[in-house]
């Protein structure tokens, strides 16, 4: 199996569904000036609580069609919150339901047992992201920074602590969050973005992490570089 290193590869991958980027600007841009408290106090005033209740993912399991274009998600009950208070504010996924990454796990003889196991585990996941917010104007935005969501499964006669990775906002710019501009309300909506790119079974050592890259086929097209999974405010 092809094994990467962590944050070694770029987070370029085709998604099913629409999003907008986060916008930070230049990578060299050294105009940029970082949020005051009073403009953190904001940000996290209108992004504060649990307000982001569904999930999006990548999935050829629930085709819909829309304007007579086929579309290749599923929109499942999540759990989050985000609390603190500038550097110390937090993204918690809670009840995250793990056995949809089972989807991108690559087809092989050696994956068949642990697909099989995570398509069937049923135990609530949380992980955490921690929250640094980036602009206020003209549309609130944050970086995350999430840990890897670890689970254990039952297959081969024992135990498996297997690990899933997720790309940070750091090294890639399709992991982030923001309030979406809505016109017909005083305040837009939260949502968030993790990009999950490859996976880790029985880690020998959790400080230096070698995960095996995501490898699966979407409606004809190999995808290899993670899949990307939208929390949102119904």
């Amino acid at each position: 199996m092809k094994k990467i290193k962590l944050f070694s590869i770029a987070a370029a991958f085709v998604a099913a569904f629409a999003f907008t980027s986060c916008n930070t600007g230049d990578d060299n841009n050294s105009n940029y000036q970082p949020l005051t408290k009073a403009e953190k106090d904001v940000c996290y005033l209108k992004t504060y609580g649990s307000r982001m209740s569904k999930l999006t993912y990548l999935s050829d399991e629930h085709v819909t069609e829309k304007d007579g274009k086929k579309e290749y998600y599923d929109t499942l009950d999540v759990a989050t919150d985000i609390y603190g208070n500038g550097k110390d504010t937090v993204m918690t996924v809670r009840n995250f339901p793990v056995k949809i990454l089972a989807r991108y796990i690559p087809e092989n003889a050696e994956t068949k047992d642990l697909k099989e196991a995570l398509k069937k585990y049923k135990l609530p996941v949380n992980f955490k992201s921690i929250v640094y917010y980036y602009s206020v104007t003209p549309v609130i935005q944050f970086m995350l920074f999430p840990d890897a969501i670890s689970v254990n499964l039952e297959y081969g006669g024992a135990t498996h602590k297997v690990k899933f990775y997720c790309y940070s906002s750091g090294n890639s710019r399709y992991t982030f969050g923001q309030v979406t501009q809505d016109k017909s309300q005083d305040k837009g909506k939260v949502e968030a973005y993790l990009v999950v790119y490859g996976y880790e079974v029985d880690p020998k050592d959790e400080k230096k992490p070698n995960p095996t890259a995501f490898n699966f086929n979407m409606a004809g097209t190999q995808l290899s570089n993670g899949t990307q999974i939208k929390f949102f405010e119904p």
